[in-house]
C-alpha cells in the first residue's frame, strides 16, 4: 500500500512537470489561460507552415524576432543576377534572423526616389550608390557615418587596398563600406573586327586610330556602329587624353572651355553626326544591348559589361581607353553600401552584418570572376583562380591609369547632370556648333561653383 501511494504521488509529480515545461516553451506573445490550452500551443507550434517559420525562427541563442532590411540599387543588368543570388543566399543562410528585401530599378528612377524617401523618413535601411556621390549626401545629412564598421564587424581595414578604401571616405570619415571598384576600359567585338579585316587581337591604341576604326566598322543595313556614344557619359579619357579638363576643384572654377576641349569636342560631333558610328539619342541601356546583341564593335565602359558578354557569347576583348595627344586616362569609381540617416541602430547593425558578408574572401572572389570586377581584397587579389583570369590579366596593369572625375565635389552630380549631359546631347545630336556649346557649358558650370559657395 505504501508503495502503491509512492507511485501514484511520482506521477502526479511528472505529469506537472510536463505541464509547466510544456507552458514554458511557448512564445513571450503567447498568453495561455491554463495548461492544456499552453499544450496545444506547442503543438500548433511545431506544426506550423513554412511562412510561420520565417517570420519566428528558432536560432542558437533562443526564438528571434525577424529583422526586415529594405535595400535599393540600380543594378539592372545582368550583375543584378549576381547580385540577387549572393542576397538570397544570406537570407537563407544568416544566423541573425535577417531578411533582405531588394528594390532594383533604374538609376534615374533611384535618385528620383532616394533623396525625398530620406527627406520624409521612408528611406530603404541601405542603398547602394557610387562614390562620387558621397559629398553631396554627407552636406545634406542624408546619410550615416559608418567609422565604427571596421570595429563593430571584426573585419581588418588592413586585408583591404588602402588607396581604394580611401574613396568611401569624406573629410577623413567613412560613409560607405566598399563594394567594388573599377575604371572604365574599352570593349571591342573581335568577331566584327575580323569581319571587317581588322586584327581581332589588336584594339585601337590611339583616339585617331578609334575613328578610324569606327568608321570601318559602322554598316547601317546590319543596324552595326563602330562606336558607341551616349549622352549620359562625358567620355573622360577623350577629354583627358588629349590634354584637357573639366574643371578645377581647388579654386572652383571651370575649366571646360578650352582649345583643346573644343578640338576634340568637334572631333566627336564629326564622327557620330557626319560620321554615323553611333546611334543618335542613344542612353546607356541601349549601348548595353547593342554591345550584348553583337552590333556594336567598340565601347567605353565598366566591368559591369562582363558577365553580360559572356552570358551572350559574345567574342571580345577588353583593354584600357585609347590613347590620346597628350595622355592616356580613365576615370575612377567605386559602388558602396551607404545607410541613410532615418535607418534605426537595430537596423544598422544588420546592415553590417550583411556588409560583413560581403567582404568575405569567398562574396569578393565569385564578384571577380563573374563580373570582372577587379578585386580590393589581398587574398582575392593573390588567388590562383583570379590570377589565371583572362579578364582580370588584362585590366590588372590598367589600375596606374585611374583619375577622379567629379569624386569629392558636394556638386559633382548637379554639374554633371544640368551641365555636362545636356551639353553632350546638344554636340551628339548636332543641334550646336562645339564652341558655343563649350562656351555656355562653362559659364554654367562657374555659376554652379559661386552659388555654392
Amino acid at each position: 500500500m505504501k508503495r502503491k501511494t509512492i507511485n501514484i504521488i511520482t506521477m502526479c509529480m511528472v505529469w506537472t512537470l510536463i505541464l509547466v515545461l510544456a507552458a514554458s516553451c511557448t512564445t513571450q506573445d503567447s498568453k495561455p489561460e491554463d495548461d492544456q490550452e499552453a499544450s496545444q500551443q506547442v503543438v500548433d507550434q511545431n506544426n506550423d507552415n513554412q511562412e510561420d517559420k520565417v517570420q519566428k525562427q528558432d536560432k542558437s541563442d533562443g526564438n528571434s524576432e525577424k529583422i526586415t532590411l529594405t535595400f535599393w540599387n540600380g543594378f539592372t543588368g545582368s550583375d543584378g543576377e549576381i547580385l540577387t543570388d549572393i542576397v538570397d543566399r544570406f537570407n537563407e543562410n544568416n544566423d541573425q534572423n535577417i531578411e533582405i528585401k531588394m528594390d532594383i530599378m533604374p538609376w534615374d528612377t533611384y535618385f528620383q526616389k532616394l533623396p525625398p524617401a530620406i527627406a520624409t523618413n521612408t528611406a530603404p535601411s541601405f542603398v547602394l550608390m557610387g562614390v562620387e556621390f558621397i559629398p553631396e549626401y554627407v552636406s545634406s545629412n542624408s546619410i550615416q557615418p559608418l567609422d565604427d564598421f571596421w570595429d563593430v564587424t571584426g573585419i581588418d581595414e588592413s586585408d583591404f587596398v588602402k588607396n581604394v578604401l580611401d574613396m568611401y571616405k569624406y573629410q577623413g570619415k567613412y560613409y560607405m563600406t566598399p563594394m567594388q571598384y573599377n575604371l572604365q576600359y574599352l570593349y571591342w567585338n573581335k568577331d566584327l573586327f575580323k569581319e571587317a579585316g581588322l586584327d581581332p587581337e589588336k584594339p585601337p591604341e590611339t583616339w585617331e586610330q578609334l575613328g578610324e576604326y569606327a568608321v570601318q566598322l559602322t554598316d547601317p543595313t546590319k543596324n552595326q556602329y563602330g562606336f558607341g556614344v551616349t549622352k549620359d557619359d562625358a567620355l573622360a579619357p577623350l577629354i583627358w587624353g588629349n590634354g584637357g579638363e573639366f574643371w578645377d576643384i581647388e579654386n572652383q572654377k571651370s575649366l571646360l572651355d578650352s582649345p583643346e576641349n573644343i578640338k576634340t569636342y568637334e572631333w566627336l560631333q564629326d564622327l557620330v553626326v557626319n560620321k554615323e558610328v553611333s546611334p543618335k539619342g542613344a542612353t546607356g541601356p541601349d549601348l548595353d544591348n547593342l554591345l550584348k546583341s553583337g552590333n556594336l564593335a567598340m565601347y567605353i565602359s565598366g566591368p559591369w559589361q562582363v558577365n553580360g558578354l559572356r552570358n551572350a557569347g559574345i567574342n571580345f576583348g577588353i583593354t584600357a581607353p585609347p590613347k590620346g595627344t597628350v595622355t592616356q586616362a580613365a576615370p575612377l569609381g567605386g559602388c558602396g553600401f551607404a545607410i541613410p540617416k532615418g535607418t534605426t541602430d537595430e537596423l544598422k547593425s544588420a546592415v553590417y552584418e550583411f556588409c560583413k558578408y560581403w567582404l568575405s574572401p569567398e562574396i569578393l572572389k565569385e564578384w571577380t570572376m563573374k563580373n570582372g570586377f577587379p578585386p580590393f581584397s589581398n587574398e582575392v587579389i593573390n588567388d590562383p583562380d583570379v590570377m589565371n583570369d583572362e579578364i582580370q590579366q588584362s585590366i590588372a596593369p590598367l589600375g596606374t591609369l585611374g583619375k577622379s572625375y567629379n569624386l569629392e565635389i558636394a556638386i559633382g552630380s548637379q554639374l554633371h547632370n544640368d551641365v555636362i549631359k545636356p551639353m553632350m546631347d546638344t554636340i551628339l545630336m548636332g543641334t550646336g556648333k562645339p564652341a558655343d556649346v563649350v562656351k555656355e557649358a562653362s559659364e554654367k558650370i562657374d555659376e554652379i561653383f559661386q552659388s555654392s559657395k
